[in-house]
């Protein structure tokens, strides 16, 4: 999840490789969608595509309110997100 902060938030920290690693739907797609600021989830075949950082984190990111979405401290965004996954394990 830090992975995917960074990137949206703090991109010119990450190895240049990654500056075009996940894609939001408003680029893809040329009408507006509910989505539209989210990450596009690709469609993966095997069971080992599912694993891969890029639709893992994709999906987790996706999942998450925009409060803590739009958190720019890296510290403080794993705060917040230790407490919101405690909050699901307590349901």
């Amino acid at each position: 999840m830090l992975f995917i902060h960074n990137y949206v938030h703090h991109r010119n920290k990450l190895p240049a490789v990654f500056s075009t690693y996940f894609e939001v739907n408003k680029v893809l797609h040329c009408h507006d969608t509910r989505q539209k600021n989210d990450f596009h989830m690709y469609a993966v075949q095997f069971e080992i595509g599912k694993k891969i950082i890029r639709n893992n984190s994709t999906k987790l990111w996706n999942d998450l309110s925009d409060d803590i979405k739009q958190i720019t401290s890296s510290s403080f965004f794993k705060y917040r997100l230790k407490c919101h996954m405690l909050q699901l394990l307590e349901q």
